[in-house]
């Protein structure tokens, strides 16, 4: 029982336990198909070649550390853990490392810290295999119920109980530790714990290259299939691919960015694809230095789409929709628990250099939480004028919010306009207010 501790063989057990419960039990039959489906889906080409070049990679980082001395076979263990929980997953967070810029660096340091640290000391010293083969169950469901309990406010005090109960878990495995590092320190202070402990953050630092490679590949992979949908002449569609990759190297935030830019531009020849990058990179340069755009004229777009970040509004990037028009929007913010909750959302509109139209977007979809919907509207449109034209809000503008009333306003240059529309086709009976302030 020296390649694994007691908690890892009472994990063995507990899963071919439940592997032979699902084999010859009836009642998941479901669960059977669903595995099947998912064994199938493993399968694909795509996937047997991505892992195939997992495994060649780490191996060659094995090689490579053993070469130098930093890699025994006692490790095997070690390493195939870690090829399986983090080699392997770690390609499930491809999308995740496109999104945070700093991903790569905490990869590593989640490796380092205390959290980490502790669980691997407390890991080094288990209880009784028989203790452990009780203690998996128990700290599965668990944790399983706390999955649930987060889910929904009404069980926040099951919540608070489960944390507790984990909580005083948690300082039992402790407290454990710390009786045996006192009475048997020599086991915990040797070459293997050595080895264990910084193996893994190894792996990890060595391995993110090949993430990083992977990342590219599967960016550059997607955006050229949607270029077949783009670009209908072959020769053009080469065109692009070469140029984009000359152009946009590594920089796949860029060329994601290009991408989605292309059902408005010209793609029928190689002067339009050249007019699409410099449009692109326009756009960069723009938002690097914004121009100031005189207030009689409108706003510069990249300052109006920052006009409501203190209320939660993060808008995507500044782009054309159709011949002269261009659009920035934020996701819809949903508002109060109900089963299909209201929503709220700000667009930017107008050309290329000046935005021209400022619009907040309301859906009320619940009566319930409508009171509340609209006084997010309201805190919103405040902040809104502020930034936009360094004026309060009118008590006309404030008594239509929150009573859901057309009205139209002029603030010197401007028009302030709030609509309501009801949904008349709607069972429900829902409704949205937009408001809108724009150049006259």
């Amino acid at each position: 029982m020296g390649i694994l501790n007691n908690r890892e063989w009472a994990l063995v057990v507990w899963f071919f336990v439940f592997v032979i419960f699902a084999l010859i039990s009836p009642k998941i039959e479901q669960v059977r198909q669903a595995f099947k489906g998912v064994l199938r889906a493993l399968f694909v080409k795509a996937i047997i070649t991505t892992l195939a070049l997992v495994i060649i990679y780490i191996t060659i980082i094995i090689l490579g550390l053993t070469k130098i001395g930093l890699w025994e076979s006692h490790q095997l263990k070690n390493t195939i853990i870690w090829a399986i929980s983090v080699g392997a997953l770690s390609l499930f967070k491809i999308d995740s490392a496109k999104k945070d810029s700093h991903f790569f660096r905490n990869s590593v340091l989640d490796n380092l810290k205390l959290i980490a640290i502790i669980q691997f000391v407390v890991g080094v010293y288990t209880f009784g295999f028989f203790v452990e083969l009780i203690l998996v169950p128990i700290l599965a469901v668990l944790g399983a119920m706390l999955a649930i309990a987060k889910t929904d406010d009404k069980y926040h005090l099951v919540e608070k109980i489960l944390n507790g109960v984990l909580a005083t878990l948690g300082i039992i495995f402790i407290l454990h530790t710390i009786y045996m590092l006192a009475t048997s320190f020599g086991q915990f202070a040797k070459t293997q714990t050595i080895y264990n402990f910084s193996i893994p953050p190894l792996l990890t630092f060595l391995y993110l290259p090949f993430i990083f490679i992977m990342m590219i590949f599967t960016t550059y992979e997607l955006v050229f299939v949607r270029l077949q949908y783009l670009i209908k002449e072959p020769k053009v569609r080469r065109f692009a691919k070469i140029y984009s990759m000359g152009n946009f190297h590594f920089k796949i935030k860029l060329l994601e960015r290009w991408a989605s830019t292309l059902p408005f531009q010209d793609t029928s020849s190689k002067e339009g694809i050249k007019n699409s990058f410099k449009q692109v990179f326009r756009m960069v340069s723009a938002e690097t230095k914004p121009q100031k755009v005189p207030l009689r004229e409108g706003w510069s777009p990249y300052e109006a789409k920052n006009f409501l970040l203190s209320e939660g509004f993060e808008t995507g990037y500044y782009h054309p929709t159709v011949p002269e028009e261009w659009f920035a929007s934020s996701p819809l913010i949903e508002l109060g628990n109900d089963v299909i909750p209201n929503n709220i959302s700000y667009y930017v509109e107008g050309s290329e250099s000046t935005a021209k139209s400022l619009k907040l977007n309301l859906n009320v979809n619940s009566h319930k939480s409508a009171e509340l919907a609209h006084s997010k509207l309201l805190s919103s449109v405040k902040v809104l004028l502020k930034s936009a034209l360094g004026l309060d809000v009118p008590s006309e503008i404030e008594t239509a919010i929150m009573n859901g009333e057309n009205i139209t306003l002029n603030l010197g240059s401007f028009m302030a306009t709030i609509e309501k529309n009801d949904w008349h086709q709607n069972s429900v009976g829902g409704y949205d207010i937009k408001f809108i302030v724009s150049l006259i």
